[in-house]
């Protein structure tokens, strides 16, 4: 049994895949210093988090996007997963940022199996200002047509009323509750508590004059000071997720609500906003505005922030970083509408990019013709 664990629950949106890419970088040099990081739990491919072997424990009941067909597929990584951890005799780390949606009785259950005594939860955990329109793009990245507005709207209605306990115990059972579970900070902090000797959080830096300022917090976190590097090895953009921009999100917004319209099978769909993303989108130089709140949520998005912060402070849980990076400061960007220039710049780059990919992403790579081969590549979607 390993002697600690080091329990990285996310939340997403908070540089998770960075840190994830450092530490698999590094796993070889972590063990020789007595730290497990798993890198090789189930199949030939070496994965750099864990989040889709909790799907084997946990299923859809707790991941309501994942399809039954699949969480039973992880299964045995995850039985893979916790004899390595159980047959390592230092300290282990685990991380997988969708672990913070889960119920307080999932997280009960995960803890539970993994069956570490000196469990120590640590959260990265960004902004409601910058979360948010981050994760509405990979709401549209994910096949979803739904307005910035009307997904604030829906998100307000979902946080409800009433004080905080009281909001937390309606997220509790409700399956679509996952945003706040995730993000409402003071509340995850104190379903987790039980369950750890600590909880610390990371706060994501809203400003830094130091690139590396993020894996530094959380080096800190995870109390391995000597064992990792204070400058990280270097990872490729690629390797990590690439954003869009509020044009190119409106663009991929306008295919799939054009595409919900057809008989055109999801998986292929899923193939051309890939594609569309890392081919037509991402080599460009001037991609447009990022993706901002609108104004007229500003002030909404700051109390909720500020009554989140207030019952994190109220908890035990240990802060690395400045608790007002998870603020929302004046200095936070909106926008009062699209340009509709960039628009149709990014509505260019998609069809360019349309033009050379692959209609059929079931042809397997050896079936595939060469350039086939090399369009698969840029549509396979990072995590």
């Amino acid at each position: 049994m390993a002697a600690r664990l080091l329990l990285h629950i996310g939340t997403q949106k908070s540089g998770t895949t960075y840190l994830q890419r450092v530490l698999q970088s590094l796993a070889p040099q972590l063990r020789e210093a007595g730290v497990l990081y798993p890198t090789r739990i189930g199949g030939k491919t070496e994965v750099y988090n864990h989040e889709a072997a909790a799907y084997g424990l946990l299923g859809r009941d707790s991941f309501p996007w994942v399809p039954d067909h699949r969480a039973a597929a992880q299964e045995a990584v995850w039985a893979r997963l916790v004899e390595q951890v159980n047959g390592w005799s230092g300290t282990a780390i685990i991380s997988g940022e969708a672990l913070s949606v889960i119920s307080a009785s999932a997280a009960s259950t995960l803890v539970g199996a993994l069956n570490v005594p000196e469990t120590h939860v640590i959260i990265t955990a960004r902004d409601l200002g910058r979360v948010l329109p981050s994760s509405w793009q990979q709401h549209i990245r994910n096949g979803r047509s739904t307005a910035f507005g009307t997904y604030l709207r829906q998100l307000a209605q979902r946080r409800g009323t009433g004080n905080a306990v009281q909001r937390a115990e309606n997220w509790e059972g409700d399956p679509d509750q996952t945003f706040w579970r995730a993000y409402a900070i003071g509340s995850l902090v104190s379903r987790w508590a039980p369950l750890a000797r600590s909880v610390t959080v990371v706060t994501v830096p809203r400003k830094s004059d130091n690139p590396h300022e993020l894996w530094q917090r959380f080096v800190q976190a995870l109390d391995l000071t000597e064992s990792l590097p204070q400058i990280p090895p270097a990872i490729d953009k690629l390797t990590a997720n690439v954003g869009i921009t509020e044009p190119e999100a409106l663009v991929l917004a306008g295919l799939n609500r054009q595409a919900a319209l057809t008989d055109t099978d999801e998986p292929v769909l899923r193939s051309m906003r890939a594609h569309i993303v890392r081919a037509g989108f991402a080599p460009r130089s001037e991609r447009g505005n990022p993706v901002r709140l609108p104004a007229d949520w500003i002030d909404t998005v700051r109390t909720w922030a500020g009554e989140d912060v207030a019952e994190l402070q109220e908890t035990t849980a240990r802060i690395i970083g400045p608790v007002d990076d998870l603020l929302v400061g004046d200095e936070t960007n909106y926008t009062s509408g699209p340009d509709a220039q960039q628009v149709a710049a990014a509505a260019g780059a998609a069809l360019l990019a349309m033009d050379q990919h692959t209609d059929d992403p079931t042809t397997s790579p050896d079936e595939a013709s060469p350039n086939q081969r090399g369009r698969r590549r840029n549509t396979q979607r990072s995590s």
